[in-house]
């Protein structure tokens, strides 16, 4: 199976492409950086262990090169408009990227907004939009 961390450093590495956005793996700060009273945007990736495969070759050894390694990403922003122009942002930095031996796609069983969500429980206040994603290596 491929190395979770190394496969989530270089999603992150991908994303800290993405101009004016902090990028945090799994961790996001308590005192976030704010600009004029806002939250300054960022993303936020959220991954765990991948999975094997369960394939067996024809002479019934188990296959072990080929990790399935679903991820979540959330864009946040002080504002819905900055929250969808992240996600967008996100989903040109990683759909087709390759990510050590396979190719990120969208994941389409997985959980995906289809607006922000607005999340006023903190403050300053945001918009989240997460989406799912899924390497598939081999």
């Amino acid at each position: 199976m491929a190395d979770p961390t190394s496969l989530t450093d270089e999603v992150c590495t991908l994303l800290a492409t993405v101009t004016g956005c902090a990028v945090y793996d799994g961790n996001v700060p308590a005192k976030l950086p704010e600009t004029g009273g806002y939250i300054d945007p960022y993303i936020v990736v959220w991954a765990g262990t991948g999975d094997g495969v369960d394939e067996v070759t024809a002479d019934g050894r188990q296959v072990e090169d080929i990790t399935v390694f679903d991820f979540q990403t959330t864009a946040v922003g002080p504002a819905p408009n900055i929250a969808r122009a992240v996600g967008h942002a996100v989903d040109r930095a990683l759909t087709n990227a390759r990510v050590g031996a396979g190719t990120v796609r969208r994941n389409l069983n997985g959980f995906t907004a289809d607006r922000t969500i607005p999340d006023t429980t903190v403050t300053p206040s945001r918009h989240i939009l997460p989406a799912q994603w899924r390497l598939i290596t081999n």
